[in-house]
């Protein structure tokens, strides 16, 4: 249970730096209008969620408050590096669904 709430405090940590650059992009604004917080509430939610559960499943190889902190603040930049590297195709359709050419259908291509 600790090891997790260090985690959470790790994402809060990361979560933090997030906002802080984005307002610092934004010119010392809020990036945001009124009524779109709540999308960077979840990215920072889920950010602390991804953090307790790392440091959770780690608890065991740790001692101390230490490693499952910084395990909480990069489990979310350690997860979208992971994400990053998978490519997704699209499926081509089996072979007989395939649309046919015109020259397939009879019909002469000028």
């Amino acid at each position: 249970m600790a090891a997790a709430c260090w985690g959470i405090a790790g994402g809060l940590a990361a979560g933090l730096v997030m906002l802080m650059t984005a307002v610092s992009a934004a010119d010392f604004k809020w990036p945001w209008r009124p009524g779109e917080i709540w999308p960077r509430l979840f990215v920072i939610g889920c950010g602390l969620i991804v953090g307790a559960i790392v440091a959770a499943a780690a608890h065991a190889q740790m001692s101390g408050g230490w490693p499952a902190f910084v395990m909480g603040a990069g489990a979310p930049a350690t997860i979208r590096g992971i994400l990053s590297g998978i490519e997704v195709h699209t499926k081509p359709p089996p072979p007989g669904d395939q649309p046919k050419s015109p020259t397939d259908a009879g019909e002469t291509i000028s």
